[in-house]
């Protein structure tokens, strides 16, 4: 899994580039559309179980990343109308901070970009990116707070990660399913808690878990996969 999805033409933002770029709000998602699995970040997964599966994925590198599944492997984001709305009550982070991101370009330095292919942007109308005097103005300031934020996150929720990969809690999961058409969908490629170990953690970890906060996100994965009914009755029928 790429960590970047729908980004196509990552830049970096510049306020000699692009002084004059406003942005105008996005009238759809249909950027999203081809994207079956969002990351997330451990603050989001209250919300997100309450709505879809959380599972884990291996990344690019060799890493483990959390995500929402908005639908099934190699298939398309059945969380989107046919207009390009979100149709759910929760927009993960990873899609409300589209078209911005931070890129490392350093160590510890991270650089503020932007998909120059976001439809958004435009040269005379939208809110502009950045002030007279060259600074960034209100709306780039907002994004600034939410991608920090966002990468903060990522990188407490990585630490929670590495707990789960050294308690060796984490197992490939298979799930089979049978749509109305008779069709046959499968679930290959994604990390689930195995509940089995994880009753059998040492009562020292169990503690340990439940003080920082472990044991929840755990609950809350393990509560989430009740969702996956719900994308395989969101899969639409087969073309005739």
């Amino acid at each position: 899994m790429t960590t970047l999805l729908f980004y196509k033409n990552v830049v970096a933002l510049d306020r000699e580039l692009h002084k004059s770029l406003k942005i105008k709000p996005a009238e759809h998602l249909k950027f999203a559309a081809d994207a079956s699995a969002l990351p997330i970040v451990m603050g989001e997964f209250v919300e997100v179980a309450r709505q879809f599966p959380i599972g884990f994925l291996r990344v690019e590198g060799g890493g483990i990343m959390p995500v929402a599944l908005v639908g099934l492997p190699g298939g398309k984001n059945l969380f989107l109308t046919e207009d390009g709305k979100w149709d759910a009550p929760y927009i993960p982070a990873f899609v409300r901070r589209y078209p911005f991101v931070f890129a490392e370009t350093g160590d510890n330095q991270l650089t503020l970009c932007i998909d120059r292919d976001y439809e958004g942007f435009d040269d005379n109308e939208g809110v502009p990116l950045f002030a007279e005097d060259g600074e960034p103005d209100t709306a780039v300031k907002s994004v600034i707070e939410l991608l920090s934020e966002f990468q903060r996150q990522h990188t407490v929720t990585q630490q929670f990660i590495e707990r789960l990969e050294q308690a060796g809690i984490l197992m490939e999961a298979s799930a089979n399913a049978t749509l109305a058409d008779g069709r046959n969908l499968s679930l290959q490629g994604l990390l689930v808690v195995d509940e089995q170990k994880f009753r059998a953690l040492p009562e020292t970890t169990v503690n340990e878990w439940f003080r920082n906060g472990d044991m929840g996100l755990v609950y809350a994965h393990l509560l989430s996969l009740g969702n996956l009914l719900e994308l395989v009755r969101r899969q639409p029928a087969a073309a005739e």
